[in-house]
């Protein structure tokens, strides 16, 4: 498809009711799906918060994907794996050209030109996404740090245009928070992500606690689990603390919708080490993210 196409449009063309409509969408995408992000972005000013919630969609449609099973179809009596991040790619590349074909693309396109969203980040989230479909376990922890930085810091690298705020410690900040944040996805989901045959665990870390794939969630080994989860715990709060190390007095404010995320992840991370047993979600209820967000709000 090419910019000729009669499916695009360009972003000049877009109405004042169209791009109500697109924002709306996203805003819909966000409220119905962003469970812990949300509650940091209704203190965003409207302009700001339409900005984050046009990235979260974007973000939210790639991540879909990556969790979605992998498409096999027949050619030439063998299996091809689908490319299904092809579209998706091809759509923010028709973004950046100043095009859009619905709604969700429309928002972007839109925060695209208004905050000047950096594409080097986009290329490299989608690179951590499309990853799910191949990888599944990750040796050391430098390869999974890379993982985390792709899927999670690049997220705030791009937020901060949007928060302008866009310096080097505020840099430094987003790829600290997404490492930490990340790493507590991976603490929260290890049962759900074992039942689709992903361990994102380091393999050094797994063999040094003395397990296996398959005897991850052994009964014997609730102990060993615990320390393991322990030790990872750690390594996200250390996360979070370089993160807050990159705080100051000129970017502390700009940050606060960050810094609310940070705080309600770190909330889920010390609910995950009062765990007995890891084959439950932690989830965090609408009141406590409230009263967290509420409360960093306060302090900006």
């Amino acid at each position: 498809m090419t910019a000729s196409d009669n499916s695009l449009r360009p972003l000049s063309d877009a109405t004042e009711d169209e791009l109500k409509q697109a924002w709306d969408s996203c805003a819909r995408i966000a409220h119905e799906n962003a469970g812990n992000f949300y509650y940091a972005f209704i203190f965003l000013p409207q302009q700001k918060r339409q900005g984050i919630e046009a990235l979260y969609a974007f973000c939210r449609a790639g991540d879909d994907l990556a969790d979605d099973d992998i498409e096999l179809n027949e050619k030439d009596g063998g299996t091809e794996q689908i490319d299904i991040f092809a579209d998706l790619k091809r759509k923010l590349d028709l973004c950046y050209d100043g095009f859009y074909s619905d709604d969700r693309t429309l928002a972007l396109c839109n925060a695209i030109e208004r905050f000047k969203l950096k594409k080097d980040h986009f290329t490299d989230l989608l690179k951590g996404l499309e990853s799910d479909l191949h990888v599944n376990r990750y040796k050391s922890f430098e390869e999974l740090e890379l993982y985390c930085y792709r899927v999670a810091s690049t997220v705030g690298l791009l937020c901060l245009n949007v928060f302008e705020c866009d310096s080097d410690e505020s840099r430094r900040f987003a790829e600290y928070l997404g490492i930490g944040m990340q790493i507590t996805n991976i603490l929260r989901d290890l049962r759900e992500d074992l039942d689709r045959d992903r361990i994102y665990l380091p393999q050094d870390d797994l063999t040094e606690f003395g397990f296996d794939d398959d005897d991850l969630f052994n009964e014997e080994k609730t102990s060993k689990l615990k320390d393991l989860v322990r030790f990872e715990a750690k390594r996200a709060q250390q996360f979070f603390d370089k993160a807050d190390n990159e705080l100051d007095d000129n970017n502390r404010s700009p940050l606060v919708v960050a810094r609310i995320m940070k705080a309600i992840y770190q909330r889920i991370l010390e609910r995950i080490l009062e765990l007995n047993s890891f084959t439950k979600r932690v989830e965090l209820s609408r009141w406590d993210k409230l009263k967290i967000a509420h409360q960093i709000f306060k302090e900006r």
